[in-house]
């Protein structure tokens, strides 16, 4: 009886008994096993008739024999609720007759009223069976009005349950195909399992397969199942849901295909920009120089108006000479027309020379620049123009970065079979949003058209981890805690070199 109370449930009993000693025997019994049993009596079918127009028990438990009726009354009334009869000694033909027309179950009164002991059980499993009916009836619902089509097979595969989508999808009546080997959806007479025909569904991991109508016609699915097992975990069916997806499967070529096409166009586009470019990083030099010549030339005998014109447009040719560059630099990467010319390098003196060559930049925005290398060589297998470029891309973005007055350090050192490089300065530490935004080329190109940003670097850190990546390295950035950021990147080494470390430096 204590299994009962196991899930903490209260349930609300209507007890229809006419022998007052009947129920205070089962009040008792609630009583005294602290039953969690919210209970109602009625001494008559009438009494009954009324409590139940009113409210709604779990279960009713209700003697056959009552003074105004019989416990058939009670089973005429109710419908939707467990109803257990007792019934008196001798009488258990009565019980099985209540029993065929819609009782839950009987149980036997005795004189001693032992069938009290025995109530509490057979009350939790009504409960129980209720329940589960109720699950299988929703369940059932959901099959019957899902858009999936659902069948169900036994363990020998043959075909136990169809709900209506399947009917219509698949051209067969119930009648027609219950009873039926689950091959009859596939194709016919398939040599062995792999012949079914499948495929992978475009644009995911899910596998599909196609099946059969009854007239013939073939149609793309996606298939799950689920195996069914009895209370003893034997398997007794299999559950199994096709989810028609042609609609999907068409919608999906049509949009590679669009996507193929949009892929040409991109690459003529890029084609066309790297002719473009080409020419305009031709002509540029020659702009130039025509603006040198002019300045040397006329040197004393032009206005300083239209002297500091000249050298404004020099600047200007500068600056979309960078920009063209950059974006010649994207245009080949995206159609694939960027090649490495691989050799081996050593790291060490392509970081010395870059900060060599960019310390000027550093100087005039009053920052301290510095190289910070090991004492043993770090060799690479790279492109070295290419390395080069990127290295330049990093440091100088550095340089235009951070505030006058700040310190980068630049180190390199030996991490198993990798180089990595840092690039590290001592500016207020940036958000990752900021972090983000610094690789994205859309958003450097946009920050690049702002006033004052014009002749700063757009598409540096975007170039410098694409050529990176080409190599088989990465790029990031890290940042301090309120102070400091770290451009690193990473090279595959072509030789295993002696690790190497160095300090940090400390900033005077």
């Amino acid at each position: 009886m204590g299994d009962k109370i196991m899930e903490n449930i209260r349930y609300s009993i209507l007890l229809i008994e006419d022998d007052k000693l009947d129920q205070m025997a089962f009040m008792r019994l609630v009583e005294e096993e602290k039953l969690p049993y919210d209970c109602k009596i009625a001494g008559s079918v009438s009494e009954a008739r009324t409590i139940l127009g009113r409210e709604g028990f779990d279960i009713i438990l209700t003697d056959y024999s009552l003074g105004d009726g019989t416990a058939f009354d009670i089973l005429d009334l109710v419908k939707n609720t467990p109803i257990i009869v007792v019934t008196g000694a001798g009488s258990e033909e009565t019980a099985l007759k209540a029993w065929r027309v819609g009782a839950y179950d009987y149980l036997a009164k005795d004189v001693e009223r032992n069938y009290l002991k025995a109530v509490p059980i057979t009350i939790e499993n009504a409960v129980k069976h209720k329940r589960t009916e109720e699950k299988l009836r929703l369940l059932s619902q959901a099959i019957l009005n899902t858009d999936d089509n659902v069948y169900i097979a036994d363990m020998e595969n043959k075909i136990t349950f169809v709900n209506r989508v399947f009917c219509e999808t698949y051209g067969y009546s119930e009648e027609e195909i219950i009873g039926k080997d689950c091959d009859i959806l596939w194709k016919e007479n398939p040599e062995s399992d792999s012949e079914k025909k499948t495929y992978r569904a475009v644009g995911g991991w899910e596998v599909g397969f196609f099946h059969k109508r009854k007239d013939g016609s073939e149609f793309p699915v996606s298939l799950s199942s689920s195996v069914i097992k009895d209370e003893s975990g034997n398997d007794v069916a299999i559950v199994l849901i096709a989810h028609d997806i042609s609609e999907r499967i068409r919608a999906e070529n049509e949009l590679r295909t669009a996507n193929l096409q949009l892929e040409k166009k991109n690459q003529l586009k890029d084609k066309f920009a790297i002719t473009v470019c080409r020419q305009l990083m031709t002509l540029a030099p020659e702009f130039k120089n025509v603006i040198s010549d002019a300045l040397t030339g006329a040197l004393g005998k032009i206005s300083p108006e239209l002297q500091e014109n000249l050298e404004q447009a020099e600047k200007g040719i500068n600056r979309s000479e960078s920009i063209v560059g950059e974006f010649l630099e994207i245009s080949q990467l995206d159609a694939g027309e960027m090649k490495l010319e691989m050799a081996e390098l050593n790291l060490r003196s392509l970081v010395t020379d870059a900060v060599r060559v960019l310390s000027p930049l550093a100087d005039e925005r009053h920052i301290e620049l510095k190289s910070l290398m090991p004492d043993s060589e770090l060799v690479i297998e790279a492109d070295r123009n290419r390395i080069i470029q990127a290295l330049y891309n990093i440091i100088s973005n550095s340089i235009e970065s951070i505030p006058s007055n700040g310190h980068i350090a630049v180190r390199a050192e030996d991490i198993g079979n990798e180089i990595m490089v840092k690039v590290e300065d001592d500016s207020p530490a940036a958000e990752s949003s900021r972090i983000a935004a610094s690789f994205n080329r859309f958003t450097q190109i946009r920050m690049k058209m702002q006033p004052g940003r014009e002749g700063q670097s757009a598409l540096g850190l975007p170039i410098a981890r694409e050529l990176l990546e080409m190599h088989g390295g990465s790029l990031w950035v890290e940042s301090g805690d309120g102070q400091g950021n770290c451009v690193c990147f990473t090279l595959p080494k072509s030789a295993v070199q002696e690790a190497a470390f160095v300090a940090r430096p400390s900033w005077p």
